[in-house]
């Protein structure tokens, strides 16, 4: 990781609120430019538009996804420069890949100037929401002290039926992804 984009994280990292987006993503847009330059990866305008659609999403994005919004913008985009973007997004501690069971993909989230937060997937439509509770990381902090166990990351998880497919029918019986086991 970069000097300049290790700096800047510990400084987001010690504010006690998140910056706003479009702070975060031009930020976010120049330390990947100079990150990648300095690896000596050639920076083009199609990487900019995969980066800036990234995070301007605010959204767990496939690959095909990401490839989609940025033809968008850039009916030239190949895929091949999608993947290489995301991963160097990865590799700099940008993004997060992710493997929701059911959902039949890898996904991927903006991680850098992110708060920890914890996921509900839809077994059904493969929808993701985010959320945070407190309390809840209390309780992982106390099972952990409980057993002599010191935290270092988790990760939490709970799958189910969103309201939309519950109310449309599309619950257990319907269910087009299998649960996790």
């Amino acid at each position: 990781m970069g000097l300049a984009l290790a700096r800047s994280r510990r400084r987001w990292q010690s504010a006690c609120m998140p910056p706003p987006l479009a702070v975060r993503a031009a930020e976010i847009s120049r330390l990947v430019r100079d990150e990648a330059r300095r690896r000596g990866v050639r920076w083009t305008n199609q990487r900019q538009i995969i980066v800036d659609r990234f995070v301007h999403s605010g959204q767990h994005l496939s690959v095909e996804d990401l490839h989609r919004l940025a033809r968008e913008a850039d009916p030239t985009v190949s895929a091949a420069t999608v993947y290489r973007t995301v991963n160097l997004l990865v590799e700099l501690g940008i993004a997060h890949k992710r493997h929701f069971d059911g959902t039949g993909s890898a996904s991927f989230e903006v991680a850098f100037q992110r708060e920890h937060h914890d996921h509900l997937v839809c077994l059904s439509c493969g929808s993701i929401q985010e959320f945070q509770r407190d309390s809840i990381e209390r309780i992982q902090e106390e099972v952990a002290r409980e057993y002599g166990f010191t935290l270092a990351a988790h990760r939490l998880e709970l799958y189910g039926y969103c309201a939309a497919c519950r109310a449309s029918g599309k619950d257990a019986s319907a269910t087009l992804h299998r649960p996790p086991t």
